[in-house]
């Protein structure tokens, strides 16, 4: 099976060129602009590499963040920046390996490989099948929501703010936050509207959509995604 890259960056000479070399080698790669399109095609494609070109400002560090949300397999930074603890700050928020622009192409190639190879020897992530809560299932593979028997279907948009609520279950996620990892810096996105994509996500997977009990509001503070057997176990044992 042909290795997938997914190239995402502002300079388009340097995807051309990054672009030209993956297949050279063999792999399948392609292309897309920093944003909602990125993410559109990650969730998509589940590539196999995530190459993500930074400039090291603040806008690009809180994307790199609304990217690894949605991100199961290995990413790799480039990086337009002359401090070199940038490439450290890449490596905690959680990216696998950096490099500091100009890159030598043959050497993103293979860092790539080693990437893949890297992550083949790891055992399975769960991380496929993103939340699990008795009935309910979401599957990032295949983008689809099941609830017990049913498939449910959601809007791009309406599947991206269920995986960033469902990455951080159990915590209160402020809609300041939410709202920049679902749209990032782009402007499309907003506290009012994306309470009308949670209202949307309540009809179509709460039993009772005027008492929510999966995403719940926590007044003044966000939103909650909550593991409903975590839950009937703790009452049960309390009882």
């Amino acid at each position: 099976m042909t290795a997938s890259i997914l190239l995402v960056d502002k300079d388009a000479a340097i995807i051309s060129e990054l672009e030209m070399a993956f297949e050279r080698e063999g792999f399948a790669a392609d292309h897309a602009a920093p944003g909602v399109e990125a993410l559109r095609k990650l969730l998509a494609e589940q590539p196999g590499v995530v190459i993500l070109g930074l400039d090291c400002q603040r806008q690009d560090w809180d994307f790199c963040q609304q990217l690894l949300t949605f991100l199961d397999n290995p990413l790799l930074l480039l990086l337009t920046t002359h401090d070199k603890l940038d490439r450290t700050k890449g490596l905690e928020i959680g990216a696998d390996d950096c490099l500091i622009k100009p890159v030598i192409v043959e050497e993103v190639v293979a860092r790539a490989r080693a990437l893949l190879r890297r992550h083949a020897l790891q055992p399975a992530r769960i991380g496929r099948t993103l939340f699990v809560d008795e009935q309910f299932v979401i599957d990032l593979a295949c983008r689809e929501v099941r609830l017990g028997d049913h498939c449910v279907l959601l809007t791009p948009a309406e599947f991206r703010v269920l995986c960033c609520l469902a990455r951080q279950v159990g915590e209160v996620v402020s809609p300041k936050r939410l709202t920049l990892q679902v749209w990032g810096n782009d402007g499309k996105g907003s506290p009012e509207t994306l309470k009308v994509y949670v209202h949307r996500l309540r009809q179509k997977l709460e039993a009772d959509p005027e008492h929510p009990e999966r995403i719940v509001t926590r007044r003044g503070a966000g939103y909650l995604f909550r593991d409903l057997t975590k839950s009937q176990t703790k009452t049960g044992a309390m009882g």
